[in-house]
């Protein structure tokens, strides 16, 4: 046999044996690190478990622990959202003394503890049907039931029937839509198994009225005015006296009053201090600043041909409208009134963003246009002071480019002044 042949089995052999010896090895190794994976056990969450939206499913129990007690924690110190149907009110944890059983959510974390080999992924552990932690919770016992009662009010609303609503700036004609009851028992049984800081709140429905017919309405007039964004509380208060007149509907012979629709200017209601005219000069009131709400109102009205009952104008010119266009209002004792003395409905809508106030009036076609004409009749100078002045403001009635008619509106007296009026 050549010596070649026999040392190529040699070398085979030995080969052979070396794949044994690492075949064993393996086997070794194997059965050492199962045996001490199943002596090396963790606690861990067994399950697809989630507590407020975080998955804790597959976690060591402390690291569990740790992140229900900080999602706790968020829940009672920041903003609860109560939700029911198409309705929602949001309002502090802290303001309703929210108190969330963390001793109960310990047991329950306790009752989903499994030991399993620290060695095996925690994503395994994790597999399965989606499992919500859902925690009792109360509200301090001071006034617990004046709160469940006003946050039951809050998500209630009746039925509404058909009517004139808004896609962003354009008037629509809404559906009838059902209403809703939300009890302060409902809010309680809500409250007894909270998965986060949205409840969801049970309701029982109203049932829609009846679809009607609303005549179509067009964009009669529009008017806007400019507003400083930087001066935030004056801001806030264009916005709350827009929102309360956004929407508003006159029937045909009905009376808008500005003062009865905004109501009062007070803190409870939001209302911040701003400055207001006072004489021939500026101060600081609540509600400060709403009067240019009023002036855009104002002139898109009077460009869509409507009647004014009450129109005031400030005691000295303001830097948002020329003189003879502006339309002062004061709770109490200064109104703007307007009346509907077109054949069909009027809506109007107002905006306040980016730095302007748009007014929107929308009703029946009409085959007539408006323009508004103050004509500076007078000027009162005085030294050290922008003179006074005396303005008539006209309202041509045009078909076309031919005037139909030219109404005098008012004559408006504005005394001199140390500065415009904002």
């Amino acid at each position: 046999m050549p010596v070649g042949y026999l040392a190529s089995l040699k070398k085979r052999w030995v080969d052979l044996k070396g794949i044994r010896k690492v075949a064993v090895l393996s086997v070794v190794v194997l059965l050492v690190l199962t045996f001490a994976a199943g002596l090396l056990r963790r606690e861990i969450i067994g399950g697809n478990v989630y507590f407020c939206g975080v998955s804790i499913g597959g976690l060591p129990r402390t690291e569990a622990a740790k992140i229900v007690s900080e999602k706790i924690q968020e829940m009672q110190s920041g903003s609860i959202v109560f939700v029911a149907g198409r309705r929602e009110v949001q309002v502090g944890a802290r303001e309703i003394d929210l108190v969330v059983d963390k001793a109960f959510v310990e047991k329950e974390l306790e009752k989903l503890t499994q030991k399993k080999p620290a060695l095996v992924p925690g994503f395994l552990w994790r597999l399965g049907p989606r499992t919500v932690m859902a925690a009792p919770a109360r509200i301090g016992d001071s006034h617990s039931t004046d709160v469940l009662e006003q946050i039951a009010r809050a998500l209630s609303c009746p039925p509404e029937g058909t009517r004139y609503g808004f896609d962003g700036r354009r008037l629509v004609i809404l559906p009838p839509e059902p209403g809703q009851v939300v009890t302060a028992e409902d809010v309680r049984r809500a409250l007894a198994g909270v998965e986060g800081p949205r409840i969801t709140v049970a309701y029982t429905e109203i049932p829609a009225p009846p679809r009607v017919d609303l005549p179509a309405l067009e964009l009669l007039a529009e008017w806007s005015t400019r507003y400083d964004p930087a001066e935030a509380d004056r801001t806030v208060n264009l916005v709350l006296s827009a929102r309360a007149i956004h929407g508003t509907v006159l029937q045909p012979g009905e009376l808008f009053s500005f003062n009865e629709t905004v109501g009062p200017r007070t803190a409870e209601r939001g209302y911040r201090y701003a400055p207001v005219v006072v004489g021939d000069h500026l101060e600081p009131d609540i509600g400060g600043g709403i009067c240019q709400v009023s002036t855009t109102l104002f002139n898109a009205a009077a460009l869509a041909g409507m009647e004014f009952r009450e129109w005031r104008t400030h005691g000295i010119p303001v830097k948002y409208a020329d003189p003879g266009r502006d339309a002062a209002v004061a709770w109490g004792y200064m109104d703007l009134k307007i009346r509907n003395n077109l054949s069909g409905p009027v809506v109007f809508g107002v905006w306040v963003e980016d730095g302007v106030v748009l007014a929107r009036v929308y009703g029946p076609p009409s085959e007539y246009d408006y323009e508004l004409l103050p004509v500076v009749v007078a000027e009162r100078p005085e030294p050290g002071k922008r003179p006074g002045l005396v303005v008539e403001t006209y309202r041509l009635k045009k078909t076309g480019n031919s005037v139909v008619s030219r109404e005098l509106l008012k004559t408006c007296v504005y005394v001199p002044s140390v500065e415009e009026g904002k």
